[in-house]
C-alpha cells in the first residue's frame, strides 16, 4: 500500500465493482431439473473435437476457446432439457467457470491463484452462431466487471479463516439446496505434444469433474495433442441422460465448423 497507493485504489476499485456484479447474480435462482438432491453414485460420457476445428469456428466468428466451448455446451444443454420436456425459452442455465487470476509474471507458479466466474449460457437460442455470439459478449462484459476478482477475494479468506471454521463452512454449503448455479464448465489446457508411458503413446486424455451440493450435471473440458474433450458426470439416478448433453455438444460444434 506504501510502495504504490495507486494500483491500491484501482485494485479496490476493481474489487468493489466486482462484488456488485457478484451479489446480483448470486441472487438469482432458476428452477430446472438440474438442481436438487444428488446420491452417491455417478454417470459418465463424453464428448470429444479437434483444436482445427475451434480454430476454424474462432477464426470465423471470432472469441476465445473458452467462448466456443461454453456456446457447445450452452447447445448441449438446450438439446438435454428439450428432451426432458422442459421449457427453454428465456431461460438461461448458470455455470459456475473457474479462471485463472495468475499474471503473465506469475504463470508456472505453484500458488493457489484460482478463482470463478458465473456464466449464464444461452439455451433458449438455437442458432449456434447467435449463441456464440451471446456468450462471447457475456464473458467480455463479466471480465470488464471483474467478477473473478470478488471470487478470488473470498479466496483469499481462507489465509486468514481458522480452518475449523472453514470446514464448517464447506460441510454447511455442501448441505443446503440452492438454485443459483445449475451447473459447473472447468476448461483445463493440456499438453500439446504427445505423451508416453512405458513405451506406448496416450491416444487420448479424457477430464472427470466431481458433483456436490444441489449439482447434479458437471463438464470438464481437457485439451491434449490436437484434440478436445469433454467430461460429462451426472448423478446416476437423476441424470441417466447426459448422453443426450454429449450429444448435443458435439452437434452444437459441428453446426458452428459448417457454419464457418
Amino acid at each position: 500500500a506504501l510502495s504504490a497507493p495507486g494500483r491500491l485504489l484501482h485494485d479496490l476499485g476493481n474489487l468493489a465493482e466486482s462484488v456488485g456484479t457478484f451479489r446480483r447474480l448470486a441472487g438469482d435462482e432458476v428452477e430446472s431439473s438440474l438442481n436438487g438432491p444428488i446420491g452417491p453414485h455417478r454417470r459418465w460420457v463424453w464428448a470429444s473435437t479437434t483444436i482445427a476445428g475451434i480454430k476454424k469456428i474462432r477464426a470465423a466468428h471470432g472469441g476465445t476457446v473458452n467462448d466456443v466451448v461454453l456456446a457447445a455446451i450452452a447447445l448441449g444443454f438446450r438439446k438435454l432439457l428439450r428432451s426432458r420436456g422442459e421449457p427453454v425459452e428465456g431461460l438461461c442455465v448458470r455455470t459456475l467457470v473457474p479462471v485463472s487470476l495468475r499474471t503473465e509474471e506469475e504463470h508456472g507458479h505453484l500458488d493457489n491463484r484460482v478463482s470463478a466466474m458465473f456464466a449464464d449460457l444461452p439455451v433458449d437460442i438455437e442458432d449456434p452462431r447467435e449463441c456464440l455470439a451471446s456468450v462471447r459478449r457475456q464473458m467480455d462484459d463479466l471480465k470488464s466487471h471483474h467478477q473473478a476478482v470478488a471470487m478470488g477475494a473470498l479466496n483469499a479468506l481462507s489465509e486468514v479463516t481458522p480452518p475449523a471454521l472453514l470446514a464448517l463452512s464447506a460441510r454447511l454449503f455442501a448441505g443446503l439446496e440452492q438454485h443459483t448455479v445449475q451447473t459447473v464448465a472447468t476448461n483445463v489446457p493440456g499438453p500439446r505434444h504427445t505423451l508416453y508411458a512405458a513405451g506406448r503413446r496416450m491416444l487420448a486424455a479424457y477430464p472427470y469433474v466431481p458433483l456436490g451440493g444441489a449439482v447434479r450435471i458437471g463438464v470438464a473440458i481437457f485439451s491434449y495433442a490436437g484434440r478436445v474433450s469433454f467430461g460429462i458426470t451426472g448423478d446416476y439416478e437423476e441424470a441417466p441422460d447426459i448422453g443426450v448433453l454429449a450429444e448435443g455438444i458435439e452437434s452444437g460444434i459441428a453446426q458452428l465448423i459448417e457454419s464457418s
